[in-house]
């Protein structure tokens, strides 16, 4: 996947639009689409190494300049669509000087007006960006949705038919990744088989998930590894003995749990995955 919108969110933090005090408060992640393969929540302040590493990655900025970028940002939401199309909706302190500086021509941004709102788009990444608040940022290849819901929650735009994210998950899903106050990244996906090698660091296992969270924290103040709970909702009681089977053969040697927590759920604890196997899955 690909995450040059990092960068490109980070230098929507440095310079932001004017303050719009009369807005009613936006919550980031409602601006996210429904029907996403992947949805993520970032805690930036308490992953900063990773969000760094991530910048760098994506941009080829220096170390401190990442540093710089990460210290504004909050929280992150990230959706990955089925199609590969990554939004990010972000909260943070944003400054409110120099946006003439930072997104002109010369610069590599295009600008123009798009439902009431500013739109800058990246003429190489051709990403759009909007900063609509002093509190919100926001990025995708396709804003136009994204903006629609900010007008319909900060002016209580009625006719907009766009639906908020609230609204295209059900409520368990919606808390998974929106109710997340734990310093710890949370992952969410509802179409699995995508991401699995990714996440067990294994050959393709193929088995019958319906949907997998994921709760990753720092591995014991390591900054390059993780500590992964893995929680995999099965679509067939049946098949859960099997797969503990398959996972324990997959995951032989590397020091994690795998147990069966439920009918049709499966939990591997203490599962390492370093910072370098979750940046390969940012392409």
């Amino acid at each position: 996947m690909k995450l040059a919108f990092i960068s490109l969110v980070g230098v929507s933090l440095l310079f932001s639009c004017k303050s719009t005090p009369d807005l009613a408060p936006v919550d980031p992640f409602e601006l996210l689409d429904g029907g996403a393969a992947l949805y993520l929540s970032v805690p930036v302040q308490s992953n900063q190494d990773f969000v760094v590493s991530a910048i760098q990655k994506v941009s080829d900025a220096a170390e401190s300049d990442a540093k710089k970028i990460a210290e504004r940002l909050d929280t992150a939401y990230i959706a990955v669509g089925t199609n590969g199309e990554l939004q990010l909706s972000a909260t943070g302190k944003i400054p409110q000087s120099f946006l003439g500086m930072a997104f002109n021509e010369k610069k590599g941004w295009k600008t123009e007006a798009l439902e009431k709102q500013v739109v800058y788009t990246h003429q190489q990444s051709l990403y759009q960006l909007c900063l609509p608040s002093s509190s919100n940022a926001f990025i995708s290849h396709n804003i136009e949705p994204m903006v629609k819901r900010f007008n319909k929650i900060a002016y209580s735009d009625q006719t907009v038919s766009e639906k908020l994210l609230s609204e295209s998950l059900s409520q368990s899903e919606y808390a998974i990744i929106h109710d997340n106050n734990s310093p710890d990244i949370i992952m969410y996906s509802p179409v699995p088989q995508v991401f699995m090698r990714s996440m067990l660091g294994s050959g393709d296992v193929k088995t019958p998930v319906e949907s997998f969270v994921a709760v990753l924290s720092q591995y014991r103040g390591v900054t390059d590894q993780f500590n992964v709970k893995f929680i995999l909702n099965m679509s067939d009681p049946r098949t859960v003995k099997a797969t503990v089977a398959l996972l324990k053969t997959a995951l032989f040697g590397v020091p994690a749990k795998v147990a069966q927590t439920g009918q049709k759920q499966i939990t591997i604890t203490d599962l390492p995955v370093s910072k370098a196997r979750l940046l390969s899955m940012i392409r």
